[in-house]
């Protein structure tokens, strides 16, 4: 009885990997929130439990994608479809890494959901390809 209960109090070899890749992604210039609590408006359905944010450098400042397959397709607002830039958009979203499942550009900020056990230098790329979008 004694041995569980120490057991439980250890934090696990993933919990710690995650734990650190956390701290180190605050390090970088993430914001790291709870998607547990409060306004939610991600639609992916996986055990994501935390959502990464950045400030939105680019000129989208509505879009919310979600991963289907191998491509982020447009969940909402239905009329950037219909946008003159839609297609460059489409096109740069293709070349983000597939560790991402969900992404919502906002006025201020870029979050999105993506798998964490990919380690940092995947979330690496991430920022370099996020901060590197140009929408024209």
């Amino acid at each position: 009885m004694l041995v569980g209960s120490i057991s439980i109090a250890i934090p696990s070899k993933s919990s710690r990997k995650i734990s650190k890749l956390r701290i180190e992604a605050k390090m970088i210039g993430f914001k790291i929130s709870s998607i547990i609590y409060g306004k939610n408006n991600f639609k992916n359905k996986n055990s994501h439990s935390v959502n990464y944010q950045i400030t939105n450098t680019t000129k989208l400042r509505e879009g919310h994608f979600i991963r289907d397959k191998n491509s982020l397709i447009l969940y909402s607002p239905v009329k950037l479809k219909f946008s003159d830039n839609f297609q460059s958009i489409e096109k740069q979203l293709k070349n983000l890494s597939e560790s991402i499942d969900e992404i919502i550009f906002t006025e201020s900020y870029i979050y999105f959901l993506w798998k964490e056990l990919d380690g940092l230098e995947e979330l690496k790329n991430i920022d370099e390809a996020l901060r590197n979008l140009k929408f024209f």
